[in-house]
């Protein structure tokens, strides 16, 4: 229900209205109040801005109620008819100006210093109509008291306890409202009110909000170049570009740029010093020695075929045959290839040096060779007659290719591999591990590490004639009969110049798995890498073991030959080179490794990922880091719990004396074998077996 008049205040409040005339009651008006009888009858007014005269009135629609029953209250005569509603209300509206507030304005004074006041408790009194029909009755009629919050001061609002208003009361206030709204704009604190209708929404659709507070936070801001480079940081860009980041800058994602070191790395220095600036390409320059490989380039090639054959003919007469190559007894695996007898220029085609390690000494022999090559001049017609020079190294290409996919095939590839070092079974066992962890897991990172230890192990050894391919060609007289071991010398060059361009493109996929699989430093990808880098430890030991003996072997030649020790290279020379061999590659990518994956995590909010030494870390993530982890962590786990003083021994620098200039015959693999495989694996318990105590 609606509060009235009648509830706001006692009957007798009204009557004193009925006994006088309006003017005496209301300050002089003359008429009475029966001017404005039945205006008033079945309509609720809320009295607008326009009619509060007060400055203490709030602005904007404040709870106003006028009496639904006037004549109840005595104000209206019950004898007017309905009939003269109409002229009666326009005589209410012409005297406008003089009507009385009969209604009471519950408003506080305009200031307040308070939100709440006392409460106020008003009683409704039984009006004279309510006595005369309660005449018999012995108890009077009230309401319940209604709670009025009255507030203290000036310009501030009276809170009242809100009533249920009918849809239709609410629907007549609406526009009053507005009204109300728009002539209190000069008040002192009146507030803004807007009419948000279906057209003023349309006007505004395409213009911004202008009460929309968080504007910037939904505007796009501008990606990318506000401009230009400038030239010096256009070319540093394209350089970098062009050579790609370092792996520093490229692990962290953070610029890069041209200069070597870059800016990054040497504020990265400051806090590691053994750090240096480095990038995947500069790992071949060290990897593949010039001194070592120098003489298999084409140019090299084509000068060693032309000064050391006369032609690929015999008598005046080609002579093609079918050959048959291994890399060693054990080997199922061969490579079949059509070749053609030579006329040899000189004697030096025909002779091929063999070094054997008997009794942990090295013997160097030389023996006869079978001549027997691939014509792959620009005037030959191939090696064995059929296609052209470019066709038969593609050829050659592909049966190389199958040959060693055989070798890294082969059950026993850890044995065979490892056969000739004699010193440490630690290269065979992280080998069998290793090779077991890519048939499980199929890896292709995994696999191309096993395909280029296997074509460094065939560099490194001589393909020899297998022994019923000596037995098919006795009938030539060409091929000696006497030997067990007998090798092509021009045809096993010409196939190891093939091998070598193959293990350089190897070699940089290789890097580029690396890079693509640390990048994201995800640990799906821990064991791939790690088992790829642990291969490429022991390539780069048998790489560092070739350079020093090469380089003894080469000596030794001269001596024998009469040279004297009128080498090219000397043995200092070697040694530099597997120092940079150990602290370019193996230095700075293990310790990057360890950084990439936080293996020894000095932050306190950073959990250390371990799964080689931490039982914690391995039972948490036991199954999830892929096919084959699991066995292959738990055979390394093995290795440095049993072999843990072996490993030990083999990281000690050096083991032993280097023996001088020319420490021929000693076998000197055994500085190199197992050492930096046993230094990669340690460092996963303390990281200073990397760059030492």
């Amino acid at each position: 229900m609606t509060a009235t008049g009648m509830d706001l205040f006692p009957a007798s409040f009204f009557e004193s209205f009925q006994t006088q005339p309006m003017g005496q009651s209301m300050g002089g008006m003359s008429g009475g109040i029966s001017g404005i009888s039945q205006a008033f009858e079945n309509f609720d007014f809320p009295i607008t801005q326009n009619y509060q005269s007060s400055a203490d009135v709030p602005p904007w629609n404040s709870l106003i109620y006028v009496t639904e029953d006037p004549a109840a209250a005595g104000l209206v005569s019950p004898s007017l008819s309905s009939s003269s509603h109409h002229n009666q209300l326009q005589q209410y509206q012409q005297h406008q100006q003089y009507s009385p507030s009969i209604s009471v304005s519950v408003s506080p004074p305009a200031s307040s210093a308070s939100p709440k006041s006392p409460i106020i408790n008003l009683k409704r009194e039984a009006s004279v109509s309510d006595r005369n029909s309660n005449r018999n009755s012995t108890t009077t009629t009230t309401t319940a008291p209604i709670t009025i919050r009255k507030v203290r001061g000036d310009n501030a609002r009276v809170s009242k306890k809100k009533s249920t208003f009918s849809s239709s009361t609410a629907a007549d206030s609406s526009p009053l409202s507005s009204t109300g709204s728009n002539s209190s704009k000069g008040s002192a604190g009146a507030s803004k009110f807007f009419i948000v209708t279906p057209d003023s929404v349309f006007q505004h659709a395409n213009k911004p909000n202008p009460f929309e507070c968080f504007e910037e936070q939904h505007r796009q801001s501008q990606r990318g170049r506000k401009g230009p480079l400038a030239n010096d940081t256009k070319e540093s860009a394209l350089e970098v570009r062009r050579q790609g980041a370092c792996f520093c800058c490229h692990a962290r994602k953070v610029k890069c740029d041209k200069e070597r070191p870059c800016r990054n790395c040497k504020k990265l220095t400051m806090q590691v010093p053994q750090v240096i600036c480095w990038r995947f390409q500069d790992f071949q320059r060290v990897l593949f020695p010039e001194f070592i490989r120098g003489h298999f380039r084409k140019d090299e090639m084509h000068k060693f075929v032309t000064d050391n054959i006369e032609a690929f003919t015999v008598g005046g007469q080609d002579k093609p045959c079918t050959v048959e190559l291994f890399s060693g007894k054990r080997f199922s695996a061969t490579l079949s290839i059509r070749a053609k007898f030579f006329t040899a220029k000189t004697n030096e085609v025909l002779r091929h040096w063999h070094m054997q390690v008997v009794r942990n000494a090295v013997d160097l022999q030389s023996r006869d060779a079978a001549p027997i090559g691939l014509d792959m001049t620009e005037s030959g017609s191939g090696g064995g007659g059929g296609g052209s020079a470019q066709q038969q190294r593609d050829e050659l290409r592909k049966k190389t290719r199958e040959y060693i996919q055989a070798i890294v095939g082969e059950p026993a590839y850890a044995e065979l591999v490892t056969e000739s070092q004699r010193h440490t079974t630690l290269p065979r066992k992280v080998l069998r591990i290793v090779q077991d962890f890519a048939a499980r897991c199929g890896s292709p990172m995994v696999k191309r590490a096993l395909s280029i230890y296997a074509m460094h192990h065939v560099m490194s050894q001589q393909l020899c004639l297998t022994r019923q391919t000596i037995i098919n060609l006795a009938a030539t007289k060409l091929v000696p009969q006497n030997q067990t071991w007998v090798t092509p010398r021009v045809l096993n060059r010409q196939i190891k110049s093939v091998i070598d361009e193959m293990l350089i493109k190897e070699m940089t996929a290789l890097f580029e798995h690396f890079s693509k699989s640390l990048k994201p430093k995800s640990r799906r990808e821990w064991a791939p890498c790690l088992a790829a880098f642990l291969v490429l430890c022991l390539f780069m030991e048998s790489v560092e073991a070739a350079a020093d003996t090469f380089v003894i072997s080469e000596t030794e030649i001269g001596i024998r030959s009469g040279r004297g020790y009128a080498s090219e290279w000397k043995r200092s020379f070697a040694l530099g080179i597997n120092q940079e061999i150990e602290n370019l590659p193996f230095k700075q990518f293990a310790f990057q490794f360890h950084q990439i994956y936080q293996t020894h995590s000095r932050d306190s909010g950073t959990r250390s990922f371990n799964p080689l030494v931490d039982d914690l870390c391995l039972d948490e993530h036991r199954g999830e880091m892929g096919d084959g982890v699991d066995e292959m962590v738990d055979g390394l786990r093995d290795i440095l719990r049993v072999d843990w003083g072996e490993l030990d021994f083999l990281t000690m620098d050096p083991p032993l004396p280097n023996g001088g200039e020319h420490p021929y015959p000693m076998d000197v693999s055994f500085n190199y074998e197992g050492r930096l495989a046993a230094k990669f694996l340690l460092s996963f318990e303390n990281e200073k077996y990397i760059f030492g105590f």
